[in-house]
């Protein structure tokens, strides 16, 4: 026996009303609900296991907590379609680049038992509004050919025509290290290359006071990490309760 499809006028109401709340059309019903991309990005400013070897390490204070010689590790998770391409200019050439927005956490000391974890803050310097984010710049025009750049940094992505950006955080290939460190933001993958952190010339607002450093070993290599995190449905759970209210009139 072939079957059909009854859907009482009632229940076109809550079918109606179940589709609105999910965030969909009747014709997203022919398609998967969207979903954020999101991944977790993480710099790990030295690993001593990597030849040559040797941790990069920070002194200086945050808030009221003072520190010496201390690892450090960057993270953040962020929807890479949100990743914004553009050019930025670092003061001799400009250089393309991707940028994503996104809160980024700075763990002094390891990320098991750290000295301290902030938020870094995003500021207002002269006209310019920075904001934290993920940053991959190809920086070849400056250092020379397939030399890239990755990591964290802040930056106002309003200027024209390039974007404006501060110091920041990441490791390069300048000097050895894995190929392909330049790239948008979405895939996931490990690369290694020497790090860099911003220089004592610096100071930054953070979820735990004004961040100082008075010391900066650099010359380490460190590790730049993306990988795949949960993904977000956009009312999937929803759709299928519409749906079953539609199955349970099937006969």
């Amino acid at each position: 026996m072939q079957h059909s499809t009854f859907v009482s006028s009632r229940d076109h109401r809550v079918f109606f009303l179940l589709l609105v709340l999910g965030g969909v059309g009747v014709a997203g019903l022919a398609v998967d609900p969207a979903e954020a991309a999101l991944m977790n990005y993480t710099l790990d400013g030295g690993n001593s296991t990597i030849s040559p070897g040797g941790n990069s390490t920070i002194s200086g204070s945050v808030g009221g907590t003072s520190f010496t010689n201390e690892s450090w590790t960057m993270t953040a998770t962020a929807d890479s379609n949100q990743v914004q391409s553009g050019t930025v200019n670092d003061g001799t050439t400009p250089a393309g680049a991707y940028f994503l927005p996104t809160t980024v956490t700075l763990w002094i000391g390891g990320t098991s038992s750290p000295v301290a974890t902030v938020t870094m803050s995003n500021y207002t310097s002269g006209s310019n509004s920075f904001v934290w984010g993920v940053f991959s710049s190809d920086t070849s025009a400056t250092y020379g050919q397939g030399r890239h750049a990755s990591g964290f940094s802040p930056a106002d992505l309003s200027t024209t025509p390039y974007w404006t950006a501060s110091t920041g955080a990441g490791v390069n290939n300048y000097f050895g290290g894995t190929p392909g460190i330049y790239n948008d933001l979405s895939a996931s993958g490990i690369w290694t290359g020497v790090s860099f952190i911003w220089s004592t010339d610096k100071n930054y607002m953070t979820s735990g006071g004004t961040l100082v450093l008075t010391g900066v070993s650099s010359g380490a290599n460190g590790t730049w990490t993306i990988a795949n995190a949960s993904a977000v449905p956009g009312g999937g759970v929803a759709v299928l309760l519409a749906a079953g209210a539609v199955r349970r009139r099937r006969r």
